[in-house]
């Protein structure tokens, strides 16, 4: 009997122990913090990387980047399922370039072409391109609709360039 009693007190304490862990547990401090909105500086939302010019001519979307500053970053966008946005690459001074594509929703985009600063172009490629850059100069990658695919080239999406 006295047995039976103390199993039932030591049981007693062990429930209270949960209870104990939890009173005991120390919130963190929340603190006030202020923030001076003059200092901050704001970066355009519709990129990542410095735009240095962007044009536009009848369905090309034509958008300038500083190549020496790799890697580019840039969140943009295809408005028309017609149109091309061209990425011109100035001052591309490296032996490799590759380039990502990644969009918000599924899309029918890809790099088309590359245009060399002879004026020749290669391509087609996929949401990928990985390509020597064996001259100076400037580059431009062609992104457009695959015309072997199905699905809408309008959107928003992200390229980097590396």
């Amino acid at each position: 009997m006295n047995l039976l009693k103390s199993e039932k007190n030591s049981l007693k304490y062990l429930a209270l122990i949960p209870l104990f862990l939890v009173t005991c547990k120390k919130e963190p401090e929340v603190k006030d913090t202020e923030t001076d909105t003059v200092a901050t500086i704001e970066r355009p939302i519709d990129s990542l990387s410095t735009i240095l010019k962007t044009e536009k001519e009848s369905n090309q979307n034509i958008v300038t980047v500083d190549a020496s500053k790799m890697p580019i970053r840039l969140n943009l966008e295809i408005k028309n399922p017609d149109d091309q946005l061209i990425l011109k690459l100035e001052n591309l001074n490296q032996p490799k370039i590759k380039g990502y594509l990644k969009t918000e929703k599924p899309m029918n985009l890809r790099f088309n072409q590359i245009r060399l600063p002879d004026n020749s172009f290669d391509g087609p490629f996929g949401p990928t391109i990985e390509y020597d850059t064996k001259q100076k100069g400037e580059y431009w990658l062609i992104l457009a609709k695959s015309n072997m695919a199905d699905g809408t080239p309008v959107g928003k999406f992200f390229v980097k360039i590396e």
